[in-house]
């Protein structure tokens, strides 16, 4: 805690001296009783400060994933005593620099201007206050930070523009392909007749009922190329991950399950894709990855890349017909003739190449 006094504190102890002086130099005792009084309103102003304890706890209480781009503001409760004083954040969502501001209540709240895609701490806090008598101003670091949570700006993409020809009909034939068989089984002593299925029991000759269990969930295989090698820069990389968010999104939205492979260490977990947050969540802390792990593509794949990393170039001449390659970069890409090309310009994909 840092301490300097007000200029009210300052007149004081001014006035407290200067009468004090007076008294000696005059043999006057009068001046002594406004010396003292001004002098004690310091001592005392300072006395109540070392004696009360006004807390150290900061409460962050920010979205659990914000939107990258979108301004908003995070909720934020300081101890009650400094109500009344000023604060000042520290974050570490560069170049934002803030000032000192009053604190109208405990209760306030952290302004953020377009915030970038990312992981950014929200903290420590610098708050001032006085004492009760406004003699004495203190300042004190309040370590307590928060985490700020921000996602990849996303693109509604529809279900025909991502999955394309290849990937629609695998698709298909994982689902409808043997859906009969999966949904009846012979009929057991005990079965309830209403699960009779009449149709295939004539077909059969025998009674079939209906199963319990409905059948597997399609799954589509989304390539990420993570490693650093495959991209231009920060801002490329970005980009990337906003393309890579909105297709899994895109693909989840008809119902399908999502399958990642990642050219670099692994960072995406599965519980990334049991909702939204938890996708955004994860996307927000993607990286440049290092250290290449080489991975096959089985089957039409959708793959989102940058310039392409050597690991992922590699994969690119093995690419199952029916696939998709969406290209987050102007670079002339050759991809094979059975791979459909997509160019991620800035959110708005278009078809670079029709396959022939």
């Amino acid at each position: 805690m840092r301490l300097r006094p007000t200029v009210r504190g300052l007149a004081l102890a001014c006035a407290a001296a200067g009468l004090a002086i007076a008294a000696y130099w005059t043999l006057q005792a009068a001046f002594l009783v406004p010396a003292v009084l001004a002098g004690g309103v310091v001592v005392a102003g300072l006395v109540l400060l070392a004696v009360s304890r006004p807390g150290r706890d900061v409460v962050w209480s920010p979205p659990a994933v914000a939107v990258e781009g979108v301004d908003l503001d995070v909720p934020v409760r300081l101890p009650e005593a400094y109500a009344g004083g000023w604060w000042r954040p520290q974050t570490s969502l560069d170049p934002i620099t803030f000032t000192w501001d009053r604190l109208d209540a405990a209760a306030t709240h952290l302004r953020v201007f377009s915030p970038h895609r990312g992981v950014h701490r929200l903290g420590p806090v610098r708050a001032r206050r006085r004492d009760p008598l406004g003699a004495w101003l203190a300042t004190t670091r309040l370590d307590d930070v928060g985490e700020l949570v921000v996602g990849p700006r996303v693109t509604p993409l529809p279900a025909s523009a991502v999955l394309g020809h290849g990937i629609d009909a695998a698709t298909s034939r994982i689902g409808q392909g043997d859906l009969v068989d999966q949904l009846v089984r012979d009929y057991r002593p005990g079965d309830p007749v209403r699960r009779i299925h009449w149709r295939q029991t004539a077909r059969h000759g025998d009674l079939m009922v209906r199963q319990e269990q409905p059948p597997a969930t399609p799954r589509v295989l989304i390539v990420l190329d993570t490693l650093a090698a495959g991209w231009r820069d920060e801002d490329e990389f970005d980009e990337g991950v906003r393309a890579f968010a909105s297709l899994c999104l895109a693909v989840a939205s008809q119902g399908l399950d999502v399958e990642v492979r990642e050219t670099g260490a692994a960072q995406l977990g599965e519980q990334a894709f049991t909702n939204r947050t938890a996708l955004l969540d994860a996307c927000a802390r993607l990286e440049p990855a290092r250290m290449a792990v080489e991975r096959t593509a089985d089957g039409p794949t959708i793959v989102v890349a940058g310039m392409g990393s050597p690991p992922l170039r590699r994969m690119l001449e093995e690419l199952a017909p029916g696939s998709t390659v969406w290209s987050v970069t102007d670079d002339e890409r050759t991809v094979g003739r059975t791979v459909r090309h997509v160019r991620w310009n800035a959110g708005h994909p278009y078809d670079a190449r029709r396959p022939a």
